[in-house]
């Protein structure tokens, strides 16, 4: 459970420091190996993770507004008000509410003179209570609503969480060093109750370039006979979210190719996909599906993907998120879009890549922005809902098109575990 709130040299608010998925329940055979009382605290075991990264990276940057000056913003719709006994870091957090009559809850702040976030990502503390899942937008004026930045994440209900915050849409020529007003919302349509709480909104300094990571869920057969000597025809790697007790099966990526792709300079990495989603697991069934698969990862000799985990259904809760912290440092949702610097290790949001022009606009996204996009496939056979492999070759040519360097979920942590 993330806790405290540190503070990065006493800056002032505002001022940065000096330059520097939705796939179909497939039942679960029965897992291969099993351990001994998963649900003890993971200390001193040897599969666990140096580090908590959510603990390290919860308060990278500078701070643009702590909210415990409730003074400073106002509503466009819904109501928010002081809540002190559910804070991120402080004395106080803002909950924000909308009633069944609201279509959304909608906070802004102003600043005088504008404020300067062109060469910044910005990431913003929420504690989500209903409903269970929701999208959160943030709007940058700069300078006035002619020229607007959209940045948005999708989030579940899981405690406390860092949203770290990318493009969505562009509206005229925002000035990014003239942000006027940022403002806050949620979108319900009405009909229903919102809830959640604003804490700790923070900027980090921007990438200097813009990245890829091309994902893959279920360790599918046609990511080995398709997509793999595409992205080979490229010189890109790839990433495999692999559900170990289905390696073996005729219509997964054979043993043997599994080695070939990892020699590429593939990772494989922990899918540990049931028949339910974490958030309808137990807390001790949620540890041992996490523990087991790294295991496996592991045991099988790819440790190099075995500290990164890709959410079965994209889903999470709090006790998933405090199991996956002990032995991932990365883990990957199904959906975000592009994202700047990492915040929240363990929520990194993926764009549908089956889509090939939302594809494309995250890929644009993250060339004009320097952000991070992770693009995430199942099948590559164009059957049902998946992509063709004329689609994915098409997308994958965009990447070379746009020079966007293409990352592993390994080779990313490598180049930012060391930046907080």
């Amino acid at each position: 459970m993330l806790s405290g709130c540190v503070a990065r040299g006493g800056e002032p608010a505002g001022t940065p420091p000096a330059p520097p998925t939705s796939e179909p329940p497939t039942p679960a055979p029965t897992p291969r190996f099993s351990y001994d009382d998963p649900s003890v605290d993971a200390a001193g075991d040897p599969l666990a993770v140096a580090f908590n990264s959510r603990e390290r990276f919860r308060d990278a940057g500078w701070l643009v507004d702590d909210f415990e000056d409730e003074r400073l913003w106002g509503t466009f719709a819904g109501r928010y008000a002081v809540e002190e006994d559910v804070v991120y870091c402080g004395s106080q957090s803002l909950r924000l509410e909308a009633t069944p009559a609201d279509e959304r809850v909608w906070i802004y702040r102003t600043f005088d003179g504008g404020i300067d976030l062109s060469d910044a990502d910005l990431s913003l503390a929420v504690n989500l209570e209903t409903p269970d899942t929701e999208g959160i937008t943030v709007r940058l004026a700069a300078p006035d609503y002619d020229n607007t930045l959209l940045l948005g994440r999708h989030v579940w209900a899981a405690g406390w969480q860092r949203l770290d915050l990318g493009p969505r849409r562009v509206t005229g020529s925002p000035d990014l060093s003239n942000v006027t007003e940022i403002s806050i919302q949620l979108y319900t349509g009405g009909g229903t109750t919102a809830r959640f709480y604003v804490d700790s909104l923070r900027a980090t300094p921007r990438a200097d370039a813009g990245k890829v990571m091309i994902t893959f869920d279920d360790n599918t057969r046609s990511q080995y006979d398709t997509a793999y000597p595409i992205l080979e025809s490229h010189g890109f790697p790839g990433v495999v979210g692999v559900i170990p007790w289905t390696v073996g099966s005729s219509h997964r990526i054979p043993r043997s190719g599994m080695d070939e792709m990892v020699d590429s300079g593939w990772d494989m990495v922990s899918h540990p996909q049931q028949s339910d989603s974490f958030r309808d697991l137990s807390p001790a069934d949620q540890r041992a599906s996490i523990r087991e698969s790294k295991a496996w990862l592991v045991e099988n000799g790819f440790e190099r993907g075995a500290d990164f985990i890709i959410w079965p259904y994209g889903r999470y809760d709090e006790s998933a998120l405090d199991a996956a912290s002990d032995y991932h440092y990365l883990g990957f949702v199904t959906v975000g879009g592009p994202t700047g610097a990492i915040s929240d290790p363990q929520i990194v949001g993926r764009t549908d890549g089956d889509d090939v022009q939302k594809a494309k606009r995250a890929l644009d996204f993250a060339a004009q922005y320097n952000q991070l996009s992770v693009l995430m496939y199942h099948d590559v056979t164009g059957k049902g809902r998946s992509v063709s492999p004329a689609a994915f070759a098409e997308t994958m040519d965009y990447v070379d098109e746009l020079g966007l360097d293409v990352v592993t979920a390994s080779s990313y942590w490598e180049s930012i575990r060391d930046t907080v």
